[in-house]
């Protein structure tokens, strides 16, 4: 499916999956934390299996074999985030669940009204629908495993999300490498940038190229990691390392901000108070200095002059 503004399914399949969240908040709501925790790890083993078992169906069922495979690799950030979803939310880590809320939010929503990798399919045929229901699982198992307090964000620990998010990258390019090694991809799909660039883990888009947007990104992007004289490409992966924690750091900041504003709050506080108690300290120092240190003088030159 193309994206098309003036097509009314563009709307209506993110629409459906805002209802499903909806709806399943209103089903899990009142239920215990057991029962949400089970009700989210199965939404997203179904889609970890989901994204398996669709070789068995058209078009992939009809496709040429390398392709069919390529598609159940971790050729992009949102088949990498179904396939360790589920294991990320059984274990619990709070980082990883971290990242599980922005980057799932970000990928599963962004996928949702870009969606660029099921061009030519036909609405509600079966790759279609497995489409949005992947991608709405990405966003909205997170964010409900965050509304149900099931994980507690901290905003303090932001900063590992963009380096997680940059480990992925580095999957992609592994994954791409190895998909070409084997010969179940083509080595122009390393060279092109059109195909095979999941996350655009090798470079922008050619369709980014001249933009305004990747000319602001790239001031951001050290000359090492930018076509040279002496390398042609971008550095994979590492690209994007100062741009994603520039700007994924106060993003992240924002979406968790409804969560942590207290906790925010009492941080700068407890901050200016510290600052405070620093500077009153300095400040009755140095009077005690300049006046008690004065008043000693004083009294020893007193204390010789009569000693005289």
């Amino acid at each position: 499916m193309t994206v098309d503004f003036s097509d009314p399914y563009y709307y209506l399949f993110p629409l459906m999956g805002m209802a499903f969240f909806v709806i399943l908040w209103l089903l899990l709501r009142g239920r215990s934390a057991k029962t949400q925790n089970a009700a989210l790890f199965l939404l997203l083993f179904a889609n970890f299996a989901l994204h398996f078992l669709k070789l068995l169906f058209p078009p992939y069922c009809e496709e040429d074999f390398g392709h069919a495979v390529q598609t159940i690799t971790p050729e992009n950030v949102c088949a990498i985030n179904t396939m360790i979803f589920p294991f990320l939310f059984f274990k619990k880590n709070t980082a990883l669940c971290d990242y599980m809320f922005y980057i799932g939010a970000i990928s599963g929503i962004a996928a949702s009204w870009l969606p660029m990798s099921i061009e030519n399919s036909v609405p509600f045929d079966f790759d279609c629908m497995r489409y949005y229901f992947c991608h709405t699982s990405l966003w909205v198992a997170p964010v409900l495993m965050v509304v149900f307090g099931l994980h507690k964000l901290d905003y303090r620990r932001i900063i590992f999300t963009p380096l997680i998010y940059i480990l992925d990258l580095v999957v992609i390019v592994c994954n791409e490498v190895m998909l070409v090694a084997v010969g179940l991809d083509g080595l122009g799909s390393l060279l092109s940038l059109s195909h095979g660039n999941g996350g655009m883990a090798f470079g922008p888009y050619d369709s980014l190229e001249g933009t305004a947007i990747l000319d602001f990104l790239l001031l951001f992007v050290p000359p090492a990691f930018k076509p040279s004289e002496i390398s042609q490409g971008y550095a994979p992966a590492l690209w994007q390392l100062f741009p994603v924690v520039i700007f994924g750091c106060p993003l992240g900041f924002l979406m968790c901000l409804y969560w942590e504003h207290k906790h925010f709050a009492n941080d700068v506080k407890r901050l200016f108070g510290r600052i405070y108690a620093l500077f009153n300290k300095y400040r009755f120092a140095r009077r005690r200095i300049r006046y008690g240190g004065s008043r000693r003088c004083l009294a020893d030159v007193r204390r010789i002059k009569w000693r005289g």
